[in-house]
């Protein structure tokens, strides 16, 4: 019985409150993803878990929220709480009928608690992510800035600060990631990266590219010996479909890039390739100057 209620204690407790942490902080950003031993699970629990537990206990035994809803019940929570004690430590079952009242109002009373910490770990874990979310926007040694090195950045996925413009200003959403690939076959690619997939240690196992292209360095290397010299830019050729997918363990290193789109491409981005721009006709005036006298 002891081993019964201890276990709902640690999940109740301590492992429920930090999934549920981790599920309302993954909606504004990627958590690092690792494997944990379970020291390291508890750890990170009771650390996220603080903060929720106290203002709980002190909503619960400081505020009128403690007493609603009422509880109608034949013994008081002390009470209650004393006989479960004591039965778990004897093993004294001897007056059923008092120690199930003491259970139906223990119950009652964990269940109130555990209802408010669970919401305001959901709560703590949406406001963390929200104050991650905006730390491009927050000046170099600002207290948000320093806190968020110091301590919430440790909790967020590498591969979502590199691959995404977290670390910019947010003012202009415009600004897309943008990728040099080099694979292990000597290749070279380069797209707009879309997204990004990880195994369950957090490594990164592959990157999804759009607009792909490829660069045609025997083309190039045919021409610089016939004294022949372009832009680079002209040896950059689509790749078929435009859409790309390179694993990880085909890259042997990449660049990234942060740009901001051309006005056009903006556009084709929020509504889609598809959309069909028409040229603005020019305004009186601006025609043709010459047959003006």
């Amino acid at each position: 019985m002891i081993a019964l209620v201890a276990g709902f204690l640690l999940v109740a407790y301590l492992l429920a409150p930090g999934a549920i942490y981790r599920l309302t902080f993954s909606f504004y950003i990627s958590s690092k993803r690792f494997q944990r031993t379970r020291t390291e699970e508890i750890v990170f629990s009771v650390l996220v878990t603080v903060i929720p537990f106290l203002l709980t206990w002190i909503l619960l035994d400081h505020t009128p929220l403690g007493s609603y809803p009422a509880l109608h019940n034949s013994i008081g929570k002390r009470e209650a709480y004393r006989s479960i004690l004591s039965s778990l430590l004897s093993d004294n079952t001897r007056d059923s009928s008092a120690l199930i009242a003491a259970y139906l109002r223990a119950a009652a009373e964990q269940s109130r608690f555990i209802a408010i910490l669970w919401l305001l770990c959901a709560v703590e874990g949406w406001v963390t992510g929200r104050v991650i979310r905006r730390y491009g926007d927050y000046p170099d040694g600002s207290f948000l800035r320093a806190f968020c090195d110091r301590f919430l950045l440790k909790n967020v996925s590498e591969w979502q600060i590199l691959f995404t413009t977290l670390s910019l200003p947010s003012d202009d959403p415009r600004t897309v990631v943008e990728i040099d690939a080099l694979s292990t076959l000597n290749v070279l690619y380069r797209g707009r990266l879309v997204n990004w997939f990880t195994d369950q240690d957090g490594k990164l196992a592959g990157i999804f590219l759009i607009n792909a292209q490829r660069f045609r360095r025997d083309q190039i290397a045919r021409d610089r010996a016939n004294n022949i010299f372009k832009e680079n830019e002209k040896y950059w050729t689509p790749v078929p479909g435009s859409n790309l997918y390179l694993a990880a363990a085909n890259l042997a290193n990449y660049n990234i890039r942060y740009v901001e789109p051309s006005d056009i491409e903006f556009v084709e981005q929020e509504l889609g390739s598809g959309v069909v721009i028409t040229p603005l006709p020019p305004e009186p005036g601006q025609g043709d100057l010459s047959s003006i006298e």
